[in-house]
């Protein structure tokens, strides 16, 4: 990196070139003061490099020396604001790039047809955005922007395709590109050389006009594109030991002068066909001296290092062109050529306005301008582009706008000084007169070297500008963006999902506990009616014969009963899911009652002890008796109900409690029967108190004499009795055997759970499917609500990130503006 010189280096440059113009170092120097001097000349205010500081007059040379180097102060703490704004500007894109990766970023962009539309999730906001709930005008970026182009044909594909995830990658890369850019552009200007980048559309020529600035042939020239290479120009003095040669740079290799491996070496004269071989070199370093005096060389100023890039022509092809414009970060000035005959065409468009995102200053050339027969209109047509292209550069077309014809520079003049006496060149150059052309050095000359604030740094404060401004609108839109969503968000949360949350998980609890209360009845009733049928049954029989099967067919009744019922209740329970969740409810089974109890044969019948013993023929009683003596049957039953009815327990238990009891049951309990039997009772009463007092007449040898007779008719009545009960009594007591049993079995109880549980059991089948149907669409709408609460805990992070990020943004733009650049 060259360093500035100091005045006694640049006298000593200058007597080395022209020695017989500088006998004295005393007189005036021919090159202009240089405005960029090392910050060490700050010690000639006081007084000291033969300055006359007794009588307090400071020499005019050492005012020039102190605005130098004051300049130079004022330079150097510009570039380390502008290097401190690069770094901010790149932790804030670093910031957006993290938040993006976070949360996906909205990015408002174009579509094919210029519609404008906010890109993000397909379905949620791009509705919103055609109803112009969220931005009304498409925001415009200079340097974040991103240009999608579709089709008519498949532009509802391609919407529809691109998410805000897709877009989000979209932004990132172009972030990524931008801390790249930022990079290179701080490198750039901490670098103390200036680049000129000398760019055009194809046969403007480029080549040509570069040829002109040397005042030298030295890059091959041709009416059919010739430079298909990138050509560095630079001052062989500074950086090659004044050696003229060629360094060209295989493709894939870095330059480094410093090691032969990366480059070979070519004579100058080769150059014609070097520029061709765009398949082996991506770059071609040519050294040149140029011996012109400081005032004249561009190349050989006295003051900083420039290197003139010649680039390959635009629309030679899709990678040459995409590398002009890759080349941009690298350079300070661009000077782009355009024939006058063919004005911009589109790729030079695109160019400068890709220019003009960091450079508000773009020297245009209009060459071959001589050939022009209407030259007011032809500048008034570029002028005209030119305006809607780079305003500033319009606004100062004088000092940015040349046209000129540059083959007449070297077809009419000398060539730069590289044979012959330094003297003849200078001759000759006078002798040449070329006023636009001579502006137009002079121009180039004063902004890069006078003007290098403006040339070198202003290009980046300008860019940092932009990017900092579609940071800043980005962060707008976002912030507005996730502001409006989240209010949106709540208010559906609040408004609809919320609430259909709470309705359902109410909706469950209540149709849970209707539909446990059913099982419950149901299990209940079912038990009853078994245990009830069973009981009755095993009751009603007096006899053995067909007991077991009977009971059987009892059990039978009331698991049909069961059957019957839980049917109806299922029923019940699914008609409960329908009309609480609608479609929601999804029946896929179908209930089939006769499934029910499909068990093996009931075991009872193995269970009871039904062996006969002698004493299971005899069962001798009061009621079999009368019956047996001729006694109607039904007068007996009805004696014994009686007696049973008025034993002392049952009068005690029925006693009524109170006058209004006695009054309802005195109807139904008097009966003429009750009162006819009572009468009888009372007779008999009495005809036993009349035999005891016929007893007190029956004498001991009465009784003696009627005793044996009475004996032996009673026992043989007796065993007559008992022989002829046989057949009854037999099953009587077999019967009571039974009963007891079952009794023990606790039969009736064990049936009746039974069929409660598996009627429990098939009732649960549905009320399972009922509920599970019902935390199915709990579970759905708690997806939505989480969905929700995290959108909103998303959206209120984001509008919370970018308004500090608009804070922080416009405090740095606030800083970058205090930079003055002059």
């Amino acid at each position: 990196m060259a360093e500035f010189p100091n005045q006694d280096q640049a006298k000593k440059l200058a007597k080395d070139n022209h020695p017989e113009e500088h006998d004295d170092d005393d007189k005036a120097t021919l090159i202009d003061e240089p405005q960029f001097l090392d910050s060490r000349w700050i010690h000639l205010v006081d007084g000291q490099e033969g300055s006359s500081s007794k009588n307090g007059i400071i020499p005019r040379g050492h005012n020039k020396h102190l605005t130098a180097s004051l300049q130079q102060l004022k330079y150097n703490e510009n570039k380390i604001s502008l290097d401190r704004s690069i770094n901010q500007t790149i932790e804030l894109i670093y910031e957006v790039t993290n938040e993006n990766k976070e949360r996906p970023i909205f990015y408002p962009t174009e579509i094919e047809d210029d519609a404008n539309v906010l890109l993000n999730s397909a379905k949620a906001h791009l509705a919103l955005v055609r109803q112009n709930k969220v931005i009304k005008d498409l925001p415009e970026f200079r340097i974040l922007k991103i240009n999608l182009k579709f089709s008519h044909n498949d532009n509802n594909n391609s919407i529809s395709s691109l998410d805000k995830k897709s877009i989000a990658k979209l932004l990132e890369k172009k972030l990524q590109q931008q801390v790249k850019y930022l990079l290179k552009l701080k490198d750039r200007i901490d670098d103390t050389t200036s680049k000129v980048f000398v760019t055009g559309d194809l046969n403007a020529g480029k080549s040509t006009f570069c040829n002109a600035l040397l005042r030298r042939k030295i890059l091959p020239e041709d009416q059919q594109p010739c430079t298909s290479v990138f050509c560095e120009v630079i001052d062989a003095s500074k950086e090659n030991n004044s050696i003229e040669e060629v360094h060209a740079v295989p493709i894939g290799k870095e330059y480094n002068i410093r090691d032969e491996s990366t480059y070979e070496v070519y004579p100058l004269k080769t150059l014609e066909e070097l520029v061709y071989d765009c398949d082996r070199f991506s770059l071609l370093k040519v050294y040149v001296l140029d011996r012109r005096s400081f005032q004249e060389s561009l190349l050989h100023n006295g003051v900083i290092d420039i290197k003139l890039i010649d680039a390959p022509g635009l629309n030679m092809d899709l990678y040459q062109t995409t590398q002009v414009f890759s080349r941009q970060e690298e350079i300070d000035l661009v000077v782009f050529v355009v024939s006058a005959e063919n004005h911009f065409t589109l790729s030079a468009k695109e160019f400068i306005a890709a220019a003009a995102n960091e450079k508000r200053y773009v020297f245009i050339v209009v060459n071959k301008f001589d050939h022009i027969k209407d030259k007011e209109k032809c500048k008034k047509r570029i002028l005209d582009q030119i305006k809607s292209l780079s305003p500033d550069t319009y606004k100062d077309a004088k000092e940015f706008v040349h046209f000129v014809s540059s083959s007449d520079i070297i077809n009419g003049g000398g060539d730069g000084g590289d044979n012959g006496d330094p003297d003849d060149n200078d001759d000759d150059n006078n002798n040449n007169d070329h006023p636009d052309f001579d502006q137009l050095d002079a121009s180039l000359r004063k902004f890069i070297l006078e003007k290098r604030s403006i040339s070198k740094l202003l290009p980046a404060k300008d860019y940092l500008l932009n990017i900092l401004q579609d940071l800043l609108t980005l962060s707008k839109v976002n912030e507005r963006i996730y502001h409006d969503e989240r209010q949106s968000k709540v208010e559906e949360l609040n408004n609809q999902v919320a609430p259909k949350y709470n309705d359902m998980v109410n909706k469950s609890l209540r149709i849970g506990d209707s539909i446990n209360a059913l099982i419950e009845t149901t299990c209940t009733q079912a038990y009853n009616e078994a245990s009830k049928e069973i009981i009755t049954t095993v009751n009603n029989f007096e006899t053995q014969l067909a007991m077991i099967d009977t009971i059987l067919d009892a059990v039978s009744r009331s698991e049909e009963v069961a059957k019957k019922l839980t049917s109806e209740r299922v029923d019940e329970i699914i008609k409960y899911g329908k009309e609480t969740l609608g479609e929601e409810f999804l029946n896929d089974k179908v209930f089939n009652s006769d499934l029910m109890f499909s068990r093996k044969k009931d075991t009872i019948g193995k269970s009871i002890d039904d062996t006969i013993e002698i004493q299971d023929f005899f069962d001798p009683s009061v009621e079999s008796f009368l019956i047996f003596v001729g006694l109607p049957e039904k007068m007996v039953n009805s004696a014994k109900y009686q007696i049973s009815y008025f034993n002392p327990l049952g009068i005690l238990t029925s006693i009524p409690s109170n006058a209004v009891t006695l009054k309802e049951q005195l109807p139904t309990q008097i009966t003429l029967h009750t009162l006819y039997s009572s009468g009888k009772i009372l007779t008999t009463g009495a005809l036993v108190h009349k035999m005891y007092q016929f007893s007190q007449y029956i004498t001991p040898s009465m009784v003696k004499k009627i005793a044996l007779p009475v004996i032996i008719g009673v026992s043989g009545i007796t065993i007559y009795y008992l022989i002829s009960d046989i057949p009854n009594a037999l099953p009587r007591k077999q019967a009571r055997k039974i009963k007891k049993q079952i009794g023990k079995l606790d039969y009736a109880h064990q049936n009746s759970s039974r069929i409660s549980r598996e009627c429990r059991q098939v009732l649960n089948y549905p009320s399972r499917q009922v509920m599970n149907n019902f935390q199915t669409s709990i579970d759905k709408r708690n997806n939505e609500k989480a969905k929700l609460e995290k959108i909103i805990k998303d959206a209120e992070i984001s509008s919370g990130f970018f308004k500090h990020l608009f804070t922080k943004i416009h405090v740095q733009q606030e800083s970058l503006g205090k930079i003055e650049l002059v």
